[in-house]
């Protein structure tokens, strides 16, 4: 039985989603052609991006529509690095909207000044 639960989100720039994690001072591994993400028991489930955090990571997976997912044995994080679902979900959110915008801004010639 599988623990990596999947959460659907509105994540489609891999870029700014980068820099989220960057801001969020997360270290993680990023390769196309995938990467292994760890659960419980040695589980290990597929995703392009594998945030390490501590014992069990998270995955941002292409779901293939223009989207990305993530996935993640929530317990495991949870339990081991203090970090529930939701506050991650949150943090991500946060600095991934912050990118989006201000990619889209200077898309359009502005300068964002901070």
């Amino acid at each position: 039985m599988s623990h990596f639960t999947t959460v659907a989100t509105k994540i489609n720039d891999l870029t700014c989603l980068l820099k989220a994690l960057d801001k969020l001072k997360l270290k993680y591994t990023h390769a196309e052609e995938g990467v292994s993400v760890r659960g419980w028991r040695g589980q290990t489930s597929l995703a392009e991006v594998c945030i390490n955090m501590g014992r069990y990571d998270i995955g941002i997976i292409d779901n293939l529509d223009g989207t990305y997912g993530v996935t993640a044995d929530w317990w495991g994080v949870e339990t081991t690095h203090g970090t529930s679902e939701e506050e991650f979900q949150n943090q991500l959110g946060q600095k991934y909207q912050y990118h989006n915008v201000k990619q889209a801004c200077e898309e359009k010639g502005y300068t964002v000044e901070e």
